[in-house]
């Protein structure tokens, strides 16, 4: 009698093999998620630091993130939030300087301090 197919044994190899690849790979996809979401984090304050700037280029003061939205220097401005708080940013002004930090409180991932010096 000729039988054709897979042992117990052999399919539970099989098993045991793809679960340790997978549980080596699983934490790798993890940090590459985290590394990508700061990436995108800092784009953003730095997106949002040069439109800052713009705006102070044209009208010699600073303002908020929503007015960069109505002011035609940045049309989505007042959207943008940071992708591992899900939080939107804002901007801090003081006397004649600004400065847009990460919402992130846990983790944060940078600030633009008075224009992109600071990066």
């Amino acid at each position: 009698m000729n039988r054709k197919g897979f042992t117990l044994i052999e399919l539970m190899i099989v098993v045991v093999i793809i679960g340790v690849l997978a549980s080596i790979a699983i934490p790798k996809f993890t940090s590459i998620k985290e590394q990508a979401n700061e990436a995108a984090c800092r784009c953003n304050m730095r997106s949002l630091g040069s439109a800052e700037a713009l705006y102070y280029a044209q009208h010699s003061v600073f303002t908020s993130v929503g007015n960069l939205s109505g002011s035609g220097v940045m049309g989505n401005a007042h959207l943008l939030e940071c992708p591992t708080a899900g939080i939107r940013y804002v901007a801090v002004l003081e006397d004649n300087t600004y400065r847009i930090p990460c919402p992130d409180g846990a983790v944060a991932h940078g600030s633009i301090d008075d224009g992109l010096t600071s990066w």
